[in-house]
């Protein structure tokens, strides 16, 4: 997704949209609707070629440029629209986008809440530096290598399985495929 870190690529993409404005032969769409989680999400996909658009010096291999247009209702709610741009290095269709970033928010949403109920990331009060970005790549890793562990056949959690793993020095060994020396 392309944020407004990027400044000079948004505007560009931003531009680039804007022109095709109108022009529907132009930029291939792609409008999408679906129920999730009590809410009805409405998505319109644009995509367009990044040639002459983004910059291959700084971005070599973008090719497609896209925009996903979304919006919100939940019961008698109405969210604003929301805009999000993209950059890809495939040539996508306006449905392979929609596609592309349902798949993407998809394993977001399911790694956060893992990382929420099974380590309880939410609650962590821990701010100072860079220890918040450390730990959460260390529950990642962790997460990793409970989920690697294909000699439990056991059908427990992961945070019953995490558990084991803390309580049990054989049960952390095998997890990490290494032996006791002692």
């Amino acid at each position: 997704m392309v944020k407004g870190n990027q400044p000079k690529l948004l505007e560009a993409i931003e531009i680039a949209f804007i022109d095709q404005h109108g022009v529907e032969s132009g930029r291939p769409q792609h409008a999408g609707r679906a129920r999730h989680t009590g809410a009805i999400v409405g998505q319109i996909a644009s995509v367009l070629s990044a040639k002459g658009i983004v910059d291959p010096a700084d971005w070599p291999k973008c090719v497609t440029i896209g925009r996903i247009d979304s919006m919100r209702v939940v019961g008698d709610k109405e969210s604003d629209l929301e805009r999000r741009y993209y950059i890809s290095s495939r040539a996508l269709s306006a449905a392979q986008l929609a596609a592309a970033v349902r798949a993407h928010w998809g394993v977001e949403n399911r790694l956060h809440w893992i990382l929420d109920v099974s380590f309880s990331e939410d609650a962590s009060t821990v701010a100072k530096d860079n220890a918040p970005q450390n730990l959460s790549m260390l529950r990642k890793i962790a997460l990793n290598i409970i989920r690697a562990d294909k000699t439990d056949t056991r059908k427990s959690s992961l945070r019953l399985k995490r558990k084991g793993a803390a309580w049990d020095d054989g049960v952390r060994e095998r997890m990490l495929g290494i032996r006791s020396i002692c």
